[in-house]
C-alpha cells in the first residue's frame, strides 16, 4: 500500500515539469541544456559557447522553414501534373497576342498582370505567334483548349477564372514557392520580352532563294527552314 501510496505521490510532483516542458519547450529546453552543462569537462570548449537563444531560434526556423515547404508542396500537388516541355521547376504561360476574341485577350492579360505583380520569371508561350506551342498544348490537355493556360512546376493550374480564384483565396501566392524573382536584366534587350525576332535568313518573308539554282525568280525561292509560319525565330538572347 505504501508503495501504491509512493508512486502516486512521485507522479502528482512531476506534473508542474511536465506542464511547464509543454507550455514553455524553450525555456524548459534551455533548463536542459544548462544542468547537462555543468556536468562537462571544462575543456570542453564547444559545449560552453552554446549560446541558447540561437539554438532555439535555429530549432524554430527549421520547423517553420520544414512545415511551410510542406505547406507550399500540399497545395501545388492538389493540381494535375501535365507538364509542358522545359516547365518541370518553371512557370509555363499559354497566351495568345490575337484580338479576335476579346474575352480570350482580357483573360491573358488578367494573368499577365498577377504573375508580374508577385514579379516572378514566367515563360511565355504565344500561340498566335509560334503553331508549335497551340500544338504543344493541344497534345498536353488532350484537346483543342483555348488560351490562356498557366502551369506551374508542371501542374496545370487552369485558366483565367482558376487562377483568379485562387489569387483571392491566397493560395496563388502559396503556388509561386520557390520560382525565381525576375533580375535587372528584364526585358530581354533582344526582344523586349517577346522572345521572337524576325529571322534572320528571309526576314520575315519566309522565302529564300535557292542557292542551288543560282536566280533571282519567284520560281526558285523556297519555304526558309529557319523560321516559322510568320517569319520568325526564337530569340537567341533569352531563348
Amino acid at each position: 500500500m505504501k508503495n501504491i501510496k509512493g508512486g502516486i505521490l512521485r507522479k502528482i510532483k512531476s506534473l508542474p515539469t511536465l506542464v511547464f516542458q509543454v507550455n514553455h519547450p524553450t525555456k524548459y529546453f534551455q533548463t536542459q541544456l544548462i544542468t547537462t552543462n555543468t556536468q562537462l569537462d571544462d575543456n570542453d570548449m564547444f559545449c560552453q559557447n552554446i549560446s541558447f537563444d540561437d539554438l532555439a531560434n535555429d530549432v524554430d526556423h527549421h520547423s517553420f522553414q520544414e512545415s511551410n515547404t510542406m505547406e507550399e508542396n500540399k497545395f501545388l500537388s492538389d493540381f494535375e501534373y501535365k507538364c509542358p516541355p522545359g516547365g518541370k521547376d518553371t512557370i509555363i504561360f499559354y497566351t495568345t497576342s490575337l484580338r479576335g476574341i476579346r474575352k480570350t485577350f482580357e483573360d491573358c492579360n488578367m494573368i499577365r498582370f498577377l504573375l508580374e505583380s508577385f514579379h516572378v520569371v514566367y515563360y511565355e508561350r504565344d500561340v498566335s505567334i509560334n503553331i508549335e506551342y497551340r500544338d504543344e498544348l493541344w497534345q498536353i490537355l488532350g484537346g483543342r483548349i483555348v488560351p490562356p493556360r498557366l502551369f506551374i512546376k508542371g501542374r496545370h493550374i487552369g485558366g483565367a477564372n482558376e487562377v483568379v480564384g485562387l489569387h483571392e483565396q491566397g493560395i496563388l501566392m502559396k503556388l509561386l514557392h520557390d520560382i525565381p524573382l525576375i533580375s535587372s536584366n528584364f526585358p530581354c534587350k533582344g526582344c523586349s520580352g517577346i522572345r521572337f525576332v524576325l529571322c534572320l535568313s528571309c526576314h520575315g518573308c519566309c522565302k529564300i532563294i535557292d542557292q542551288d539554282q543560282g536566280k533571282d525568280t519567284n520560281g526558285y525561292r523556297i519555304r526558309c527552314p529557319k523560321c516559322n509560319e510568320n517569319g520568325l525565330i526564337k530569340c537567341p538572347v533569352c531563348s
